[in-house]
């Protein structure tokens, strides 16, 4: 591989050492798949140390953007990788927890992302209508638990999201579920008719596959919009307790 690593102008950080990086990335020399020359190489080209290449390392490899790989093969070593989705999925986790997006926020920015991919799919020449139907009958099967049923629906608006076409889309669907999986999962659990609310849930899905059926796509975006703003007007003082605009506590998705 030949890589334009010139040693750094000025002190040897690991920011410099990710900046050079990303520009060779930017620049179309490294690509998902691709090895990166090993610490001590990247050490003398780059003319930094050896411990400032690791941690540059690390903090690629926390934004999913290198892959460390054992062994001695060509498949072995620092590989890039591209896995936007678990970037973007911890950095919303993160920032909603911190505040810095409210849920409310997220799923203003949902309704948005959900009424854009039934969009797209009533134009589409196919749609996995039995798939849907299929996740829509496990959801709806007596004794479905709140847990059940939380991931249930999220596969639902994840198959919508992912028959778009449309990979960033999908990427940006998980991220903004997984941000707010916990807090969801926390308002099915506390529904004091639980039966009847998933009942209802079950109903407004079956209008939105009924809609994309009949590639009525007004009457999709519209009862998708209605769906989403009505759930989260039913659970908000479930997942966002407390003044307008409070953040709920987000951890990690337990569905």
């Amino acid at each position: 591989m030949d890589l334009d690593l010139a040693p750094v102008d000025r002190a040897p950080t690991y920011e410099l050492v990710i900046s050079r990086l990303k520009n060779e990335i930017f620049a179309g020399r490294l690509r998902a798949g691709d090895r990166l020359p090993g610490e001590r190489q990247l050490s003398e080209q780059l003319g930094v140390s050896r411990a400032s290449v690791r941690e540059a390392i690390r903090a690629l490899q926390a934004l999913e953007i290198v892959n460390a790989r054992p062994g001695n093969g060509p498949t072995s070593g620092l590989i890039m990788t591209a896995r936007p989705r678990i970037a973007l999925s911890n950095l919303l986790r993160l920032h909603v927890g911190l505040a810095s997006y409210s849920v409310a926020d997220l799923m203003a920015v949902r309704v948005s992302l959900e009424a854009q991919a039934v969009t797209t799919l009533v134009a589409k020449d196919h749609i996995d209508l039995d798939g849907l139907h299929a996740l829509l009958d496990r959801m709806a099967a007596p004794g479905v638990t709140p847990d059940e049923a939380q991931d249930l629906d999220a596969q639902f608006h994840l198959s919508l999201a992912s028959q778009a076409d449309n990979p960033l889309l999908a990427d940006m669907m998980q991220a903004l579920r997984d941000a707010i999986a916990t807090s969801m999962l926390d308002a099915f659990r506390a529904q004091p008719d639980w039966p009847a609310f998933a009942a209802g849930i079950v109903a407004e899905h079956r209008a939105i596959v009924d809609a994309l059926e009949a590639r009525d796509g007004a009457l999709a975006v519209r009862l998708m919009r209605d769906h989403v703003e009505a759930f989260y007007d039913a659970v908000a003082d479930r997942i966002e307790p407390g003044a307008t605009g409070a953040t709920a506590a987000i951890g990690d998705p337990e569905a």
